[in-house]
């Protein structure tokens, strides 16, 4: 069974254990909440790619500083994510904010058209070929980070799911909370949980139809 977030993020979690960790936020935090932060984490390369593409283009560097900073930041973001770091108070909030308008590419796309405008073609190219090297990087991160997740606990959890379960966290320590995502029995047996997939399913019931098992 996988939960999915408002914009299609696959979670390969059970729902009965994924809603049982919402639970404990709720009704402080809903479960709505909890999965646009885990969009607005796993956004953070995006979001970083886009802040500092920006400030290349608008301060004309050269093709290597191009090159180098949106590699490096863009990587520096999924860590962050990864990891929980929280280097920037308030990024977390910036990067969900930045996952409501950052669908199908336009944000690249108006990044990529400024890029032209103030470093020309090439500059564009370095910059996009610079995504794509990171994104590569990303990968092989998030493929080592799952494999001795899954050599430790023998549950296999990539990118998606760790960005929920650090999503929760996040949430969970603004609450004084406890941040273990360890759900006990009693948790998964209670009516609690289902409580809150109702009222999820109150507002995004579109969200919870994509709900199956696989």
């Amino acid at each position: 069974m996988s939960i999915y977030t408002p914009r299609g993020l696959k979670i390969r979690l059970p729902v009965d254990y994924a809603f049982s960790l919402m639970a404990r936020l709720y009704p402080d935090v809903d479960a709505y909440k909890v999965l646009k932060t885990t969009e607005g984490l796993a956004s953070m390369p995006a979001l970083m790619t886009f802040i500092f593409g920006l400030l290349c283009f608008i301060m004309q560097l050269s093709l290597l500083k191009i090159g180098l900073a949106v590699f490096i930041f863009s990587v520096m973001g999924y860590i962050d994510a990864l990891f929980l770091l929280n280097i920037v108070p308030g990024l977390y909030r910036l990067a969900t904010f930045y996952s409501y308008i950052s669908g199908f590419g336009i944000m690249l796309v108006i990044l990529s058209i400024i890029g032209f405008l103030r470093v020309g073609f090439l500059g564009v190219l370095v910059f996009l070929g610079s995504i794509i090297v990171s994104r590569i990087v990303i990968e092989i991160i998030d493929s080592i980070h799952s494999n001795k997740v899954h050599k430790n606990t023998g549950i296999v959890v990539t990118g998606s799911e760790m960005n929920f379960l650090n999503a929760y966290r996040f949430e969970a320590k603004k609450l004084k909370r406890t941040t273990s995502i360890d759900v006990s029995e009693d948790e998964k047996m209670s009516d609690k949980w289902i409580l809150v997939l109702e009222d999820l399913q109150k507002k995004w019931p579109e969200v919870v139809r994509r709900f199956t098992r696989d």
